[in-house]
């Protein structure tokens, strides 16, 4: 892991809160200046190591404060919506096998036709997902 200096990241830091449209290349000239270190860096290599993570821990932060559960709005006709359907993991099972099982009957064509023969028939995958679809 690269090594991070804290003096550079909390002077980008500052800086960006302080005016978020900076450009990197004045962002990089500016931290070069406090800290020598950064002079090392290519811009891509200081992009990566010091902007990138103050934006992206903001957006993380932004992200974590706004995450609160909203209320399904009425219906028109004042019926509350309905809730979806849980499927048991027995149907998810048998789906997951049908499904597994058109990936390996893909796989296994070794010719051009056989793989036509297997697509044709993706029908019948998928009456076995609707039969067991409509069980639960």
């Amino acid at each position: 892991m690269p090594e991070i200096d804290e003096k550079a990241m909390k002077f980008v830091e500052e800086t960006l809160r302080k005016s978020p449209m900076i450009e990197l290349d004045e962002l990089f000239q500016r931290t070069k200046k406090v800290s020598s270190p950064i002079r090392r860096l290519s811009k891509r290599q200081f992009n990566a190591r010091y902007p990138l993570q103050v934006k992206r821990r903001r957006a993380l932060a932004a992200r974590a404060r706004s995450t609160g559960k909203k209320k399904a709005a009425p219906l028109p006709n004042g019926r509350k919506p309905r809730k979806p359907r849980v499927q048991s993991s027995e149907t998810r099972d048998v789906v997951r096998q049908v499904l597994l099982q058109f990936a390996a009957d893909i796989a296994a064509a070794e010719e051009r036709k056989d793989l036509v023969k297997v697509v044709a028939g993706v029908d019948r995958y998928v009456d076995r997902v609707l039969k067991e679809t409509a069980r639960a």
